[in-house]
């Protein structure tokens, strides 16, 4: 589980890196549309189900999806759950793909953060 939180940060941390922006509804991760179109009550329920961790999903909140390279189209949620812990979720645009989520706090020291836009 530490390679895959490990993995995620610096995945997310090259995103940013690379100046990618955030995209709209249509940006062919039709998963992530999917969570764009639903009300954020719902979006936070269901990505806190979706990585079994015990996590009720209370805010979601998108920050931002890849737009070029090997990551083109993969999401990054941040999710914040009922017993205080926090998420971030990179989905990728191949639903034959796993979901990968990471504690917040994998992403300290990075000079990245949950529940920020990039």
């Amino acid at each position: 589980m530490r390679g895959a939180s490990v993995l995620l940060a610096s995945a997310l941390i090259a995103a940013v890196a690379l100046g990618r922006e955030a995209v709209a509804a249509g940006s062919g991760n039709p998963r992530n549309d999917r969570l764009l179109a639903m009300p954020q009550a719902q979006v936070a329920e269901a990505l806190g189900k979706s990585f079994h961790r015990g996590c009720v999903g209370v805010e979601a909140f998108p920050m931002g999806i890849t737009t070029s390279g090997r990551a083109k189209g993969y999401a990054y949620w941040s999710v914040r759950c009922k017993n205080g812990a926090s998420y971030v979720v990179q989905i990728p645009p191949n639903i034959k793909m796993p979901i990968v989520v990471a504690d917040c706090r994998a992403l300290q020291g990075t000079g990245r953060e949950c529940f920020k836009k990039f």
